[in-house]
């Protein structure tokens, strides 16, 4: 059962995600999947957003905000958070066979609920994968 507070909060992570979603396609970016998750493993996390050009794969780690109050929206994607998404991908691509020799990358995006002027603001290629 959630709370008032959580569902404010998972609405309001839907409505960034909305946004992003929005910014790649508008790019020429095929949506390939939202909210991806293994089914299987602690150690993996969810994927907010994937998505395909040419032979490259993006996945999209969305972080969202109304105020500052916690922080800043890249601040949340730390260290561990990055291992996560590190392994989803992979397990992504793993269950994806014709993914095989496509190029990926994993980007952050941050989104300001109440920043009219510039509410997404993505960071492309976030996440190295050091393996």
């Amino acid at each position: 059962m959630y709370t008032r507070q959580q569902k404010v909060m998972n609405e309001l992570g839907l409505q960034g995600e909305r946004l992003v979603e929005e910014k790649y396609l508008h790019e020429g970016w095929q949506l390939l999947a939202r909210n991806y998750k293994p089914g299987f493993g602690r150690q993996t996390g969810e994927l907010d957003l994937i998505f395909l050009k040419a032979k490259l794969i993006v996945f999209v780690e969305v972080k969202t905000r109304s105020n500052s109050k916690f922080g800043s929206p890249f601040e949340a994607v730390d260290f561990f958070k990055q291992r996560k998404l590190i392994k989803t991908a992979k397990m992504y691509l793993r269950s994806h066979p014709k993914f095989a020799d496509y190029n990926y990358r994993i980007d952050v995006a941050a989104v300001d609920v109440d920043n009219q002027t510039q509410p997404v603001i993505i960071l492309t290629n976030a996440i190295e994968d050091l393996d």
